[in-house]
């Protein structure tokens, strides 16, 4: 299936994406906080990318339609064990 996935800054470390998955368009409200970003441990990401992946990575286990649309990044590192690695692994810092 086809998924186009478009990400907008609204203010510093905020973003607003639209992904859109067959015949279904959500969208997602992202902060990235700098708690977060610590513990990424990515020098200076491009805010914009590191969203499309988060965004893409949720997206490899569900449909965008299961995917929070006030979605809090930093909850999902106590969740999933393999989030940060896999995040750090597609921007290229592993």
């Amino acid at each position: 299936m086809n998924t186009d996935v478009r990400i907008t800054s609204m203010a510093d470390n905020e973003y607003a994406a639209e992904v859109r998955e067959g015949t279904e368009t959500t969208t997602h409200h992202v902060v990235l906080t700098q708690g977060f970003l610590d513990d990424l441990a990515v020098l200076e990401p491009d805010g914009a990318t590191l969203v499309e992946e988060i965004i893409r990575y949720l997206l490899d286990r569900e449909p965008n339609t299961s995917v929070p649309h006030e979605l809090d990044p930093a909850a999902l590192v106590g969740q999933d064990a393999e989030f940060l690695p896999e995040l750090r692994r597609r921007l290229g810092a592993e």
